[in-house]
């Protein structure tokens, strides 16, 4: 059976869409998937099973990016055309069935994907590694921990807490004994000054995995976590999908539809005010919900 998946472009999508191949995958041991991604999303599928090809679009001005797609797709008859992207070009393909998702702002996203898929069973995200990705992401962690992990920056400041409030929080006795692994991409520090106090606060036991590796490389180090903390992010729902404890800060997004998926705890702040710290948290209040649910 061969399956064309035209997947999100965002990481954090994409890793709740997997909860859709996963699926798939169980229903036809045989099936071939090509997978049409971003190049964000691309290590994401690489060590997927029953992987045929990756078709990796960059965007484009005046939708040209889809011209592209059809020309890569066109000469091979599919068995199933997913559409994520709500696109047209499901319609241009030929396949023997298709099936375009439209998303709304009401349920969970794998909520909405079960009724896409009309399932009765559970599905979930699971991004798919292997023994070498696991061997060089333990060649990272030296020490026995206790692990936190951390992911205090997304790609929209709105989104995060501030750092002060992180070093605050961390600073606390109830976090002595642990060990925190920070990740994220460089980019996405708004104030390198504020995110080297945090790394260099003699306090603090921290490992720095800031720009290493691929998104890949965190399934295991994630799993060796005792939880996570962090922005509405890719990371965070990649965490989630491990079984990680995930404590996700919320702000100006949509909980409902974009929340970890499983057993997790979402932090949400009602008000953002346009300050250094648009999360309006208090750091009482996330060290309380800490202390209660770990």
């Amino acid at each position: 059976m061969n399956i064309l998946f035209i997947g999100p472009t965002r990481i954090g999508d994409t890793i709740l869409a997997s909860s859709i191949i996963n699926f798939l995958i169980d229903q036809n041991k045989n099936s071939k998937f090509t997978i049409v991604t971003s190049p964000f999303s691309r290590d994401l599928y690489e060590k997927m099973p029953n992987l045929e090809k990756i078709i990796v679009i960059n965007k484009k001005k005046y939708g040209l990016h889809w011209l592209n797609i059809w020309r890569s797709c066109i000469f091979k008859k599919w068995d199933l055309v997913i559409d994520l992207r709500s696109s047209i070009i499901a319609y241009l393909l030929f396949t023997k069935s298709r099936k375009i998702f439209k998303g709304n702002d009401n349920s969970h996203k794998i909520i909405q994907f079960t009724n896409f898929l009309k399932t009765s069973k559970k599905i979930s995200p699971l991004i798919w590694s292997d023994s070498i990705d696991e061997a060089e992401s333990n060649n990272k962690i030296k020490n026995e921990g206790p692990f936190i992990a951390v992911a205090p920056y997304s790609n929209w400041r709105q989104k995060d807490w501030s750092i002060e409030k992180y070093i605050e929080l961390f600073k606390n006795d109830f976090f002595k004994n642990y060990t925190l692994i920070l990740t994220g991409i460089s980019k996405d520090i708004p104030n390198i000054e504020k995110f080297n106090k945090l790394m260099n606060d003699p306090s603090l036991s921290i490992i720095n995995l800031f720009d290493w590796g691929n998104l890949r490389h965190m399934i295991p180090i994630f799993k060796k976590c005792n939880f996570f903390i962090g922005s509405d992010s890719g990371l965070m729902h990649l965490a989630a999908s491990t079984k990680c404890k995930t404590f996700a800060l919320f702000g100006p997004t949509n909980e409902i539809v974009y929340g970890p998926w499983g057993d997790h705890k979402i932090i949400k702040s009602h008000d953002y005010p346009a300050t250094d710290d648009p999360l309006n948290l208090s750091v009482e209040k996330v060290l309380n919900i800490i202390k209660k649910e770990i």
